[in-house]
């Protein structure tokens, strides 16, 4: 079973994601580990310049999927509808949380990389397309 939880900068994402891991015993995959690997760097503005690498990200996860005793597989962080469009059969599920927390959130984790304002992380997240992810799961 392949499931992709996604949503907005700072939703929570990543934390569900890996309590459902631990709970299903399942893989835990880290989409912005994956941009990490390729583009060589943990500048949020740089790892946002990515909206080319759908294929390359596609390929990745498909390799970290083989054929073995795990069967559960927990993605986070897609940003592009290009991506869930390969799995077909996963199950994809979308979490929402208000703005004001995301930005609390943002503004406490310090995260390497995360030197640029919230808002301009929210919008280079945007420019990559997590709104049409959004849109493509509820219409699904």
């Amino acid at each position: 079973m392949i499931t992709f939880v996604c949503g907005q900068l700072c939703s929570g994402k990543t934390r569900y994601a890996k309590a459902m891991a631990d709970t299903v015993d399942g893989l835990f995959i880290e989409v912005g580990d994956i941009v990490r690997e390729i583009k060589n760097t943990n500048s949020r503005k740089e790892l946002q310049d990515s909206k080319e690498l759908h294929e390359s990200i596609v390929e990745r996860l498909i390799r970290k999927m083989p054929l073995s005793d795990i069967k559960n597989y927990v993605v986070c962080g897609v940003r592009q509808k290009e991506i869930l469009k390969h799995f077909p059969e996963a199950t994809i599920l979308w979490i929402e949380c208000p703005k004001k927390e995301r930005k609390k959130r943002y503004a406490e984790r310090a995260r390497a990389g995360d030197q640029i304002p919230f808002k301009e992380a929210e919008e280079g997240d945007i420019n990559l397309g997590i709104l049409d992810v959004k849109k493509y799961i509820f219409k699904q």
